[in-house]
């Protein structure tokens, strides 16, 4: 016998009317369950929720309401199309699942073929995410692998009586979070709640998510690329007479280690700059990303854990390319803040990737020279947050790249000149 407030017995349907602007109400999720009278429903808009709970009727019985709508919402069966019905069997050495028979856009960039490509010992084989993802969006059937012994699976009569026969039994929602995350972490998986998370996340808005080399292990160290150290381009092109001008008018070089312990940081002189000022208050010396770095092995979870492709992007499985985005997951409830060491790890396990050279300074310093994309779940909620070397020793704010300061027009043919008068 279930209790009033239980939340896995599944309580009468009692639906009420409620305004646009008041608690959050589920009680849209009923228009979204499959009916005869709507062939097409609709997402509604939902409303605002109350800033605290009180303890008034209407608002309990508006909660209760709302309750009862997503329960109902949810005992919704899941079908299966008949012209899109694919099977996968479950294999439990694996964690994974194979579909023999491939149907959908979804399998472009999901599964891996395994076999004589269009042969009949071809298969399409599925991580767990994919299967667990697929699964819940009633895209994918998955049935439990059948015993021999047993002389078949369920099924009934004609041709799909007969493929149900040779299959197992159908596995619930239930069973695949079990068997796909559960039973997988027993055998060394490394899919958490939180990988599927993000995952499912990133798949329903679009992109196409794959595994990184550092899945569950410190993965591949990326070799650096060589940079060709920045020439002064604006002396390039005019000639002999700009060699001249910047033999003139140019700083001459000093050493630094005896300025600054005999005089002052700017020695008195001329100079012509700003920017040979500057030069000469930068003491510290700042990190060049394009240089190599002494690679320090990565500390789990602080390691890239997807490679995401935006959704637009032109995606093949023989040959994915550069992935747009890099992303990390971590589980708040059981890591820290990382420290700037496990940051400095992850980043440089990220392969060398400037910024376009004409881009503003303010996109240059937020891309960096390497990033990634922090993913921090929370109890099921996911905060995304970018990190990424900046590299201020090349983006230096005191050489400026674009034209010169310009003030606002004046004078002319304008007002206040007397000019145009008695005409």
């Amino acid at each position: 016998m279930a209790s009033e407030h239980d939340e896995d017995a599944l309580p009468s349907l009692g639906l009420a009317s409620s305004d646009e602007d008041g608690t959050l109400d589920y009680a849209f999720l009923a228009k979204l369950s499959l009916s005869a009278s709507t062939s097409a429903p609709k997402i509604p808009k939902r409303g605002t929720k109350d800033f605290e709970p009180n303890s008034t009727r209407t608002q309990t019985s508006a909660l209760a309401s709302s309750r009862d709508a997503m329960h109902t919402a949810l005992s919704v069966g899941r079908v299966h199309l008949p012209k899109a019905h694919v099977y996968a069997v479950y294999d439990a050495e694996s964690c994974m699942a194979y579909v023999d028979r491939v149907k959908g856009q979804h399998f472009k960039t999901m599964g891996r073929d395994v076999g004589d490509k269009g042969g009949k010992g071809s298969r399409l084989w599925l991580l767990p995410e994919e299967c667990l993802y697929l699964l819940e969006r009633s895209t994918l059937d998955v049935r439990w692998p059948i015993d021999e012994a047993d002389g078949g699976g369920v099924g009934g009569e004609g041709e799909e009586g007969e493929e149900q026969q040779r299959l197992g039994v159908p596995m619930s929602l239930q069973g695949a979070y079990a068997a796909f995350i559960g039973l997988q972490a027993e055998k060394g998986g490394a899919l958490t709640l939180e990988r599927y998370a993000v995952y499912a996340y990133l798949k329903r808005a679009g992109y196409t998510v794959l595994r990184a080399s550092s899945w569950d292990g410190p993965g591949n160290v990326p070799e650096d690329r060589v940079v060709d150290e920045q020439l002064p381009a604006r002396y390039w092109g005019l000639g002999l007479f700009a060699e001249i001008w910047k033999s003139i008018f140019a700083a001459k070089p000093e050493d630094p280690t005896e300025r600054q312990r005999l005089g002052p940081l700017v020695t008195p002189g001329l100079y012509r700059s700003y920017a040979d000022i500057y030069r000469l208050l930068a003491l510290i010396p700042a990190h060049d990303p394009a240089l190599p770095s002494s690679h320090t092995p990565t500390e789990p979870p602080f390691r890239v854990t997807y490679n995401v492709y935006k959704p637009n992007a032109v995606y093949k499985k023989s040959a994915p390319g550069p992935p747009d985005f890099r992303i990390a997951v971590i589980n708040a409830r059981e890591t820290p803040v990382p420290s700037l060491d496990q940051l400095a790890a992850l980043l440089d396990t990220t392969p060398y990737d400037p910024p376009w050279p004409g881009a503003q300074l303010y996109q240059k310093v937020r891309q960096g020279y390497r990033n990634v994309v922090l993913a921090v779940v929370d109890q099921g909620v996911v905060s995304y947050l970018r990190i990424a070397d900046a590299g201020m020793e090349r983006e230096r704010l005191y050489e400026r790249t674009g034209g010169a300061f310009r003030g606002k027009r004046g004078g002319g043919r304008g007002r206040g000149r007397g000019r145009g008068r008695g005409r």
